[in-house]
C-alpha cells in the first residue's frame, strides 16, 4: 500500500460512496447503473466484502437483486479499513493502476482492494465451471450421474439443464439448484420427468471431503435404521470442481404431504387474536420443535465418525471474548459490561469437559432447517465436528429468541418461553429413547445454558460485522440475556418486567442506560404475524 494511504494521512473515502466509484471502474457490468447493496460484511482479520446487485437495463426488468449475473462483489483488506471509511481518497481510487489478472476480477494492488464479477472469484475458481450445463461441459456428465443414482435406473438421460444460484457467499460457498429435465427411452414409449438437485460449491477441498463423508455416513446409518433419513441424500462429489450434489428435498414428497417451508419461517412468533386490542393468544409450532428436537438427538446418538480438532468450551468462550471486545469498541457505553459478562462466561465454559464428545451440527439454527409436513430435514450441514451436544442446544435456543424480544414486543418472552420448554423437554425424552442416562442429558441442558450465552454475544456482533449503526439499548437487552443464561438454571429465559403502560424496561447499571421501548401494535411487525382469531356468532 502506498504512502499516501497509510493512516492519517486524512485520505479516507466513505464506504457509502465506494459504489459510485466502483461502477466507473473499467469491465465492471457495462451498460448497466446504480449498485444497491446486497451484502456486506467485516470481520477482523478478513476485511471487508460487499455484493452490490446492478441495476436493471431496462425498465421492466426482474428484480436485479435476485440475479447473480448482475453481482458484483468488492473486497477490501483489513489494513485498507478504517472504522467505516477506507484508507484512500477518491482521486486515488479513481487514478490507481487496475490490474486484470483473470476474466471478471479486477485488482488494484496499491490500494489493497478487489472487483469481481460474479461468477468470477479468486477463492472459488471453480464456480463458473459448475454453472455451465451445456452438454460438453464437464459438469453435464456429473448431473446426468446424481439424476441416475437418485432415481436408481442408469436409462435417464439429460436432455436439459439449467443452474441457478440460490445463496452466495463470496470467497466461501455457493449454492446451486440444478434443474434437469429427463427422458427414458422404453420402446417406443419415451418416458420425461424433471428433477431438481441442489449442488454447493466450496473453496476449501478439505471442508469439500469432511462435509460429504460426514453426510454420506449419516445417511447411510439412519437408512439402515430403516428411519427416515433428517439430511436430503448425498449423490455425488465432484472434487475437480470443488462440488457437492444433493438431493434436492421435494415439496411433493408423499401423498400427503405440505408445501416446504423454511425454518425461519416456522420457528418464529405467531399469535392469533384479535385486531381491536385483545390479548393475543401465542401460538406455538409444538410439533415442528419436537421434530427438530428428535433429529438433533439422532446427530447426537449416531455413530458417525468424524475427524479434525474437537469444538470445545474453551474455544467457544475464546470467540464470545473476541465479540465482546468487538462489542467495546463498537458501543464504549457499554464496554465495561460486554467485557465483564465474558470473563465472567470464561471461567464457567473454558473448563467445561462433557462425558463424551459426540457427533454434533456446529451451527445449529431455525435457518438450516426445511419442514416437509411434520419432517424436518438438516439441509445446511457446514461445520460437522465433535463436541459437547450442549453447544447445538446451546446455539438453537439462542436464535429461537425473536428480534422482537430485544425491544420488548408483545408476546416474545411468552412465546420463547413457551416454545424453548416444548424444545428441551423434546430433547431429553428423545435422548432418553436412545439410551443416554437423565444424568447425562441434564449436564448437557445445564451446560447448553453457557453455549447459548456464548452464541448470545455472536448474534449482539451482527450488527458490527454489517455496519449498522449502534443501538445501545438492542445490545443492553442482549447483555441482559446472556447475564440471566449465566445466572439463571432453572429459567434460560428470565420474565422481564413491565410498567402499566405496556413499556418494557432493561436496566443497565453498569452503562447508565436505561431502554424504554413501546411494546407496539398487534399487527406484523418485526417478524411477527398476528393473524385474526375466528369468532362465533
Amino acid at each position: 500500500m502506498s504512502g499516501s494511504t497509510q493512516p492519517g494521512s486524512g485520505a479516507t473515502v466513505s464506504i457509502q460512496a465506494l459504489s459510485s466509484i466502483v461502477q466507473r471502474l473499467p469491465h465492471c457490468l457495462r451498460g448497466q447503473t446504480g449498485l444497491s447493496i446486497r451484502y456486506l460484511r467485516r470481520k477482523p482479520g478478513r476485511g471487508l466484502v460487499i455484493v452490490y446487485a446492478a441495476g436493471a437495463l431496462t425498465a421492466g426488468s426482474a428484480p436485479h437483486g435476485r440475479d447473480p449475473h448482475r453481482w458484483l462483489t468488492v473486497v477490501v483488506d483489513e489494513a485498507a479499513l478504517v472504522g467505516t471509511r477506507l484508507r484512500f481518497s477518491t482521486e486515488q481510487l479513481q487514478q490507481a493502476r487496475v490490474e486484470t489478472r483473470a476474466p471478471g476480477i479486477l485488482t488494484i494492488p496499491t490500494l489493497a482492494l478487489v472487483v469481481q464479477v460474479f461468477p468470477a472469484d479468486n477463492a472459488l475458481p471453480t464456480l463458473a465451471t459448475s454453472l455451465r450445463t451445456a452438454h460438453e461441459e464437464p459438469l453435464f456428465a456429473e448431473l446426468e450421474a446424481a439424476a441416475r443414482t437418485q432415481l436408481g435406473d442408469p436409462d435417464w438421460h439429460i436432455c436439459g439443464a439449467r443452474a441457478d444460484p440460490v445463496r452466495y457467499k463470496p470467497g466461501s460457498r455457493c449454492l446451486i439448484r440444478y434443474t434437469l429435465k429427463l427422458e427414458k427411452v422404453s420402446g417406443e414409449r419415451v418416458a420425461r420427468q424433471e428433477l431438481s438437485i441442489f449442488g454447493k460449491v466450496y473453496g476449501d477441498p478439505e471442508k469439500l471431503r469432511a462435509i460429504q463423508a460426514a453426510a454420506q455416513q449419516l445417511y447411510a446409518q439412519q437408512m439402515q435404521e430403516g428411519s427416515q433419513p433428517i439430511i436430503p441424500r448425498p449423490l455425488r462429489t465432484v472434487e475437480t470442481l470443488g462440488l457437492t450434489l444433493n438431493q434436492a428435498v421435494e415439496a411433493n414428497e408423499g401423498a400427503n404431504s405440505k408445501a416446504a417451508r423454511p425454518g425461519l419461517q416456522v420457528l418464529r412468533p405467531h399469535f392469533t387474536g384479535a385486531v381491536d386490542g385483545e390479548t393475543l393468544d401465542v401460538d406455538i409450532p409444538g410439533k415442528e420443535l419436537r421434530a427438530t428436537a428428535i433429529a438433533l438427538a439422532r446427530l447426537h446418538t449416531s455413530a458417525v465418525r468424524l475427524e479434525g480438532p474437537l469444538r470445545t468450551g474453551a474455544k467457544a468462550a475464546k470467540r464470545a471474548r473476541e465479540r465482546a471486545a468487538l462489542i467495546a469498541t463498537y458501543c464504549p457505553v457499554l464496554a465495561d459490561r460486554a467485557q465483564r459478562l465474558a470473563q465472567q462466561l470464561t471461567k464457567s465454559l473454558a473448563p467445561l469437559q462433557p462425558d463424551t464428545y459426540r457427533p454434533a451440527h456446529g451451527g445449529f439454527k431455525p435457518s438450516q432447517l426445511l419442514f416437509c409436513g411434520e419432517r424436518v430435514f438438516v439441509v445446511d450441514l457446514d461445520g460437522p465436528c465433535l463436541a459437547d451436544p450442549a453447544l447445538d442446544v446451546g446455539y438453537l435456543l439462542a436464535y429461537l429468541r425473536p428480534n422482537g424480544l430485544w425491544y420488548g414486543r408483545a408476546g416474545m418472552r411468552r412465546w420463547f418461553v413457551s416454545a424453548a420448554a416444548k424444545f428441551v423437554s423434546a430433547y431429553r425424552l428423545a435422548m432418553c429413547e436412545r439410551g443416554i442416562d437423565e444424568t447425562t442429558i441434564g449436564g448437557i441442558l445445564e451446560r447448553a445454558r453457557l453455549y447459548g450465552a456464548a452464541t448470545l454475544f455472536k448474534i449482539a456482533a451482527r450488527r458490527i460485522h454489517r455496519l449498522n449503526g449502534p443501538r445501545p439499548a438492542e445490545l443492553a437487552a442482549m447483555l441482559t440475556e446472556i447475564e440471566a443464561c449465566m445466572s439463571s438454571s432453572d429459567a434460560m429465559v428470565p420474565t422481564g418486567k413491565h410498567n402499566r403502560r405496556g413499556i418494557a424496561l432493561q436496566l443497565c447499571p453498569d452503562a447508565g442506560i436505561e431502554a424504554a421501548t413501546f411494546e407496539g401494535s398487534r399487527h406484523v411487525r418485526d417478524g411477527i404475524v398476528a393473524r385474526p382469531r375466528s369468532r362465533s356468532n
